[in-house]
């Protein structure tokens, strides 16, 4: 009899330390510091669209979708909801200005599902923000789009600094080489189709659009020149977290001239604590809601919550 409870006194205290290794572990992986201002802006061009998200976001919403959000989540601390929202926040903004986002952090998206449930709050703020109703719908049929994802990166880091944070809630950045398909039209096309094609329709915010639309296509004949040899191939290596901006050129001339090989050239680039996280893999996807295979021990992770797995399209979607 002895025996017998000793030995589950053992099974208790080897489950008992499991949950305490397993609670540290998880409480660590967004870190509780101050959120950026400004959304982390890369360029105060972005301004006027930041100040109109403020306005069509009202306090009140903003407190009932916490309060729901943390009450179906009870795992969640409060510092990684508010960095979860404020990721969500740049995910509306790149939905301002593209005509399709995909989504890549079920955290971000765990969110978004919430704001649903209200549902006359969810439709004013949609119409006062991008126009028309931003749907948020199942789609689980689709396939991996590591070549999407790479050009949801390319564009968020154009846009946005990057931080621990940011990076763990999305699951890293550049880990593949943006789709063929895409480089080709911003190689071929002209301003216009490419409007047409790759970003909401409105007039709304029209510089910007032009402004991103000129500087992949500027990175790309960068990328030719260095092939041809009119220009060196010399990128820098940042020194943190915070630099990924400098990783775009080298992110184009990989997926231009070196995609099979694109994970290896990028992770020499990487500072030491972006390249110990893995080399590039594909994506994993519930529809839109893509993960790296390492999100469930960071960004995309699930918790005791759950959450759904859901594209965004400005006027329908489309598998």
């Amino acid at each position: 009899m002895e025996l017998l409870m000793v030995f589950f006194g053992i099974i208790f205290f080897a489950v008992f330390i499991k949950i305490l290794f397993t609670g540290s572990k998880r409480a660590s992986f967004i870190n509780n510091e101050q959120i950026p201002e400004s959304l982390g802006i890369q360029s105060e061009n972005l301004l006027p669209i930041i100040h109109r998200l403020e306005k069509s976001l009202s306090h009140g919403y903003r407190e009932n979708i916490k309060n729901r959000v943390l009450k179906d989540h009870p795992r969640w601390k409060d510092h990684e909801y508010e960095w979860a929202f404020f990721e969500l926040e740049r995910y509306f903004i790149l939905n301002s200005l593209l005509k399709t986002v995909p989504m890549f952090s079920e955290k971000v998206d765990n969110i978004w599902h919430e704001m649903l449930m209200f549902t006359r709050d969810y439709a004013q703020f949609s119409q006062k923000f991008f126009g028309e109703y931003l749907h948020h719908s199942p789609n689980m049929d689709s396939t991996p789009i590591p070549g999407e994802r790479a050009f949801f990166d390319w564009v968020y880091l154009s846009l946005f600094e990057t931080s621990h944070n940011s990076r763990r809630i999305w699951g890293g950045f550049l880990k593949n080489p943006i789709k063929k398909g895409i480089l080709e039209d911003f190689r071929t096309l002209n301003e216009e189709e490419l409007l047409a094609k790759y970003f909401r329709g409105s007039s709304d915010w029209l510089s910007i659009k032009k402004e991103l639309i000129a500087k992949l296509k500027r990175e790309i004949s960068e990328a030719d020149a260095i092939k041809l040899g009119n220009k060196p191939l010399e990128f820098a290596k940042p020194s943190s977290v915070y630099q990924y901006s400098y990783l775009l050129l080298p992110a184009v001339y990989y997926s231009v001239y070196e995609s099979e090989s694109f994970d290896n050239y990028m992770n020499e680039l990487l500072p030491r604590e972006l390249a110990k996280d893995g080399a590039a893999g594909g994506v994993s996807c519930s529809g839109y809601a893509c993960s790296s295979p390492s999100d469930h021990d960071s960004g995309g992770g699930h918790d005791s919550g759950g959450g759904s797995s859901c594209s965004s399209c400005g006027g329908g979607c489309s598998s």
